[in-house]
């Protein structure tokens, strides 16, 4: 049924995207336009409650571009504020405030009213928002919880359903990469690399490589433990360096890229080397945006384990934290 919901939500803002006519449409005091549909819930919104919401961001116009959908991953909890009709520009808060359990709301507003309120800022824009596009934003108000308590409890429960889709997402991923010969392809590039530069290192059974130039003789890296590593990323393919730096890596956690942590765990405390990440068990198919990384880019590491602990030590976080190998969209494409 919740997925017969979604599914009806979806088209009807697909339709309001491509078939969008004015007249279907009423303007609020605040400058947006916008559809309500009610659904058969009967809540309304008070102040303090915490909402439950799925919402969508598009551009459509010149180019249909999707900016924000969260049906597919995890709904948005965020406190209800009221505002008063008119605050602000094209604030969708005060139709939102409109809203009743189980509503939808379609809303839209010209670029070029968001350029001349100062909102956005044309030489800005990047190239896939032209003047004469519309922002679209659609919303589900999936649920009202009263208090801070039950909604996390709700939160708890999306977000261990999100985890087991995810995991079954990426096993069927990880079969169908494997099928495709990308997965050996990706691990001869690593090889071959090492060959031409006549290094020795050692493979681990998920495929990385380690050159270990001293091993250590403290704690080992294992699974619970906390290692503070110093490094320097470098591209494989230019030996150039992206970043050099220092953090902790929760093992075993999925706190680093998974290359990142499987080489780790061939170190002991005080133990130094070089880890060869082909690109699966990298940044992946998916590198964090903004990164100087390409898909499924091959990488490695100089390091040096300089504390393994049971628990996390006081630190700072890196100044530049996009590109070091903390856990992000590669953790979809483990092996």
């Amino acid at each position: 049924m919740k997925q017969l919901k979604t599914l009806s939500l979806i088209i009807l803002a697909v339709t309001a995207f491509t078939a969008c006519k004015n007249a279907d449409y009423q303007k609020s005091p605040g400058g947006l336009m916008y559809k309500l549909v009610r659904g058969e819930g009967k809540d309304s919104l008070k102040q303090g409650d915490i909402m439950k919401l799925y919402v969508t961001q598009k551009i459509s116009g010149s180019k249909d571009t999707l900016l924000m959908d969260n049906y597919s991953t995890m709904p948005q909890y965020m406190p209800f504020q009221a505002v008063m009709p008119g605050q602000g520009d094209y604030n969708p808060m005060e139709l939102v405030a409109k809203m009743h359990k189980g509503d939808s709301l379609i809303l839209f507003v010209y670029v070029d009213s968001l350029i001349k309120k100062g909102i956005f800022q044309e030489a800005q824009l990047p190239p896939f928002i032209k003047k004469g596009d519309r922002y679209f934003m659609t919303f589900k108000l999936a649920d009202i919880f009263k208090n801070d308590s039950l909604a996390r409890l709700d939160q708890q429960k999306e977000g261990e359903a999100y985890q087991k889709r995810e995991i079954e997402k990426n096993r069927a991923d990880s079969i169908a990469f494997e099928k495709s010969g990308a997965k050996e392809k990706q691990i001869s590039q690593v090889q071959d690399y090492l060959k031409s530069k006549n290094i020795t290192a050692i493979k681990t059974p998920m495929g990385t490589f380690v050159k270990v130039d001293k091993p250590g003789d403290g704690a080992p890296v294992t699974d619970g433990k906390f290692a503070t590593v110093t490094y320097n990323g470098k591209h494989l393919l230019t030996d150039s360096s992206f970043q050099a730096s220092s953090f902790t890596v929760p093992i075993g956690q999925g706190g680093s890229i998974p290359g990142f942590e499987d080489g780790l765990k061939q170190f002991k405390k005080g133990g130094k080397g070089v880890i060869y990440i082909p690109g699966f068990l990298g940044y992946g198919k998916n590198p964090p945006p903004g990164s100087p990384f390409k898909e499924y880019e091959p990488l490695y590491f100089e390091v040096e384990v300089t504390n393994v602990t049971d628990t996390m030590p006081q630190q700072r976080p890196p100044v530049v934290a996009a590109p070091n190998p903390a856990q992000n969209e590669a953790k979809k494409t483990k092996k």
